[in-house]
């Protein structure tokens, strides 16, 4: 239970910074680039990824699995988060017609949770486990 919650407080923090570089780059994109809302969220969700995978293959999971066996599991596993956060963004900026950060905001809190289990469980698991 202890490794759990180390993990998920790591998990947590990695996700925090790349949240940060999402958020940015998508604001960034859309402020002074002009970019549609749902355009800049997929740009700043790419740039997530990088830092994402760094930190957390190497730091939360401190995973034993092959950095490119892991990466490829974390990409399949970014790229349903990408579709379940395009999918709702899209749903609540075109047919809610909330803002688009406060629409980030609330997918922010869905994505992230199954992402963790989904990584933590297959992406970067020893293959004992």
């Amino acid at each position: 239970m202890n490794r759990l919650l180390g993990q998920a407080g790591r998990y947590l923090v990695a996700g925090g910074l790349g949240t940060l570089a999402h958020l940015g780059l998508m604001t960034l994109c859309v402020e002074s680039l002009g970019m549609r809302p749902v355009a800049g969220a997929v740009v700043g969700f790419a740039a997530a990824v990088g830092v994402s995978y760094a930190l957390n293959h190497y730091w939360t999971f401190q995973s034993s699995r092959s950095p490119v066996q892991s990466f490829w599991r974390f990409l399949l596993v970014s790229i349903l988060g990408l579709l379940m956060n395009t999918g709702m963004m899209f749903g609540l900026v075109h047919y809610l017609g909330w803002w688009y950060l406060k629409a980030q905001l609330s997918v922010i809190l869905i994505v992230p949770a199954t992402n963790f289990l989904l990584n933590r469980y297959w992406s970067f698991s020893s293959r004992a486990e």
